[in-house]
């Protein structure tokens, strides 16, 4: 079991992670051919059979106010599509929150979540949370502020 477990919810609505010079992403952040990093990654869920993991993940993140429109678990993220709330800080935010409570419950999870973000079927942006991120802030490796700051990052449009 993890030392120290963070609650990450209502308490830090106020947090703010400053989007400005973050924008640039990285590689491998989603949903894309020209990404190209999970064409060799086989699904093992579908929209109508989600696993235990995935569907808690859904649940926790609809809970939560971000809609999941779609999942896809491949070997090495769950992605997911889901529909803003309106802020990009609030979907990074919650997203992170769910992904964190998911990886303290069932710590055998080994993959990374990919969120893509729409508004009604328009796309607005992806980012990405690692796993390994999302562990270092249960332990307190990452504070709160650091952990959404490198989420962040890997947001673009």
């Amino acid at each position: 079991m993890i030392p120290t477990r963070r609650q990450f919810g209502a308490t830090t609505v106020g947090v703010t992670v400053g989007m400005a010079g973050c924008l640039t992403g990285e590689p491998g952040t989603g949903f894309g051919g020209d990404e190209g990093t999970d064409d060799s990654d086989t699904d093992d869920d579908s929209d109508t059979e989600r696993s235990a993991t995935t569907q808690q993940l859904v649940d926790n993140l609809d809970e939560r106010g971000l809609t999941v429109q779609s999942t896809t678990t491949t070997d090495a993220a769950i992605k997911l599509t889901v529909q803003t709330t309106g802020d990009t800080d609030s979907d990074i935010q919650i997203a992170a929150s769910a992904f964190a409570t998911l990886l303290n419950s069932e710590p055998a999870v080994d993959r990374d979540l990919r969120v893509r973000v729409e508004d009604r079927g328009l796309d607005q942006g992806r980012f990405r949370i690692e796993a390994a991120w999302a562990r270092q802030f249960l332990s307190d490796d990452l504070s709160d502020n650091e952990y959404l700051a490198v989420i962040a990052d890997t947001w673009r449009e």
